[in-house]
Parts: C-alpha cells; structure tokens; sequence
C-alpha cells in the first residue's frame, strides 16, 4: 500500500479518466474525447473515497500526517460538542 493519499478524506486515489477539455469521462483505451472529438488527455487523480479530482500530486499527502490531523480534528470536535 503506497503511503500516500488524498488530502480530501485521506484514502487511496487513483488516476483520473476525465478528459481535460470538457470533463467528461474518457475510455481508458482511447485518447479522443466523446463530447467533442478532440484529441486530450486525462490529466490527474481521483480519491476513491468521496470521488474528488485534483490535478498535481502536491495535492497529495503523506498518510501519517493525515492521520494525525483526523485525529486532532475529532478531538477538537469532542472538546466542542461535550466541552471537554
């Protein structure tokens, strides 16, 4: 398992198979896009868990790090709601 992830929900991501003109999907096998007939790429990565596109792996994250922030995320939403 690669120990990076998404900065969304912190899950695995995948490569993205939405066309770059006009966001729509594209078959994995073909380098035209169905809508407009072009020639375009799929550019990006898409997180398996809630579907969110991002372009760059800058946008990725190392999965210990976003761990920890969950974890300081849901003790500050207990500290909140029981004012702990």
């Amino acid at each position: 398992m690669s120990s990076e992830v998404s900065t969304c929900c912190g899950c695995s991501y995948e490569d993205s198979f939405i066309a770059d003109c006009c966001s729509v999907e594209m078959n994995a096998d073909s380098d035209i896009c169905p809508d407009c007939k072009e020639h375009t790429e799929a550019t990006g990565y898409i997180c398996n868990e809630c579907g969110n596109w991002f372009e760059n792996t800058e946008d990725i994250t190392d999965w210990g790090r976003r761990m920890k922030e969950n974890h300081y995320e849901e003790m500050a939403d207990a500290k909140r709601k029981y004012g702990e």
